[in-house]
């Protein structure tokens, strides 16, 4: 079912498939919901799935003020008590991560667990001229800019599916859901947020079940990142009890790379918490 909640200050687009324990998904700073189209349909096959396009995106209202993480987790916040869900699981994946890791910090009340896949806590400076180049291409050809696209698949995906079958299509995809989800000023600000990115000391308050993913071959959000940031191994570190699991052949991008291994952890991470 996709339909609309009003929050204060916007209106977004939601969608709830599937039935059972709820989770929560937060996409990066470019996709939108389509972000988990390869793995929603599996995980709705043992859970209720609530995909949406965070404020500033997709379908969601688009209006103009500051974007920062601060913000979109508060928005999560808003949307669970607008459709009445006291706790979910809360997953994030890239920007969405640093989103889902914000909310756990700010509400634990609200979060029954957290998976974070592909994300960093800290911003070192190879990150900083990652998300920098992102907004010279954006501000230089607009989000439809097929440069862009490009920079990103490169940087996302592994060598084998950028050369594997798979890898045009994929380009083509990033193009169109660049250009589909994003308007340049609130994707410029998005990029701000992730070189200005700094929430090491806060994670370590997060007390919920906690999973990092994080792929073998991410070279934008790898497992180390240099010395000034803070990687998967990093907010593993700093989130006491959490458990961290590499996806082997894959880059930033293993939901689309291997969803089925991917939606198999998730699910078993949940299923475990939910045993008796």
């Amino acid at each position: 079912m996709a339909s609309f909640v009003e929050i204060p200050g916007a209106k977004i687009w939601y969608q709830m498939t599937g039935s059972g324990e709820t989770i929560a998904q937060i996409h990066g700073a470019g996709f939108g919901h389509d972000n988990f189209a390869s793995i929603s349909p599996l995980l709705a096959k043992r859970f209720r799935v609530l995909d949406y396009d965070m404020r500033g995106y997709g379908l969601s209202d688009r209006p103009g003020q500051n974007y920062t993480i601060d913000v979109w987790a508060d928005d999560l916040s808003s949307i669970m008590e607008r459709l009445d869900i006291p706790t979910a699981h809360i997953h994030g994946t890239s920007m969405g991560g640093m989103v889902a890791l914000k909310f756990a910090s700010r509400y634990p009340e609200k979060t029954k667990s957290l998976t974070v896949g592909c994300s960093a806590c800290k911003a070192d400076q190879t990150m900083k001229l990652t998300f920098i180049g992102w907004q010279r291409m954006a501000k230089k050809g607009g989000m439809g800019s097929r440069l862009l696209a490009e920079t990103i698949a490169i940087q996302a995906l592994s060598r084998n599916f950028l050369d594997g079958p798979e890898g045009k299509k994929m380009v083509d995809l990033i193009q169109e859901v660049l250009e589909k989800n994003n308007d340049v000023e609130v994707f410029l600000q998005a990029c701000q947020t992730l070189i200005d990115l700094d929430i090491k000391d806060e994670i370590s308050r997060i007390r919920a079940p906690t999973l990092v993913m994080v792929g073998d071959q991410d070279i934008m959000t790898p497992l180390d990142q240099g010395p000034e940031g803070g990687g998967g191994m990093e907010i593993h570190r700093q989130i006491d009890g959490s458990t961290l699991k590499i996806i082997e052949g894959c880059g930033h991008t293993f939901l689309f790379e291997k969803p089925e291994e991917s939606t198999s952890i998730i699910s078993d991470f949940i299923e475990k918490l939910e045993s008796p």
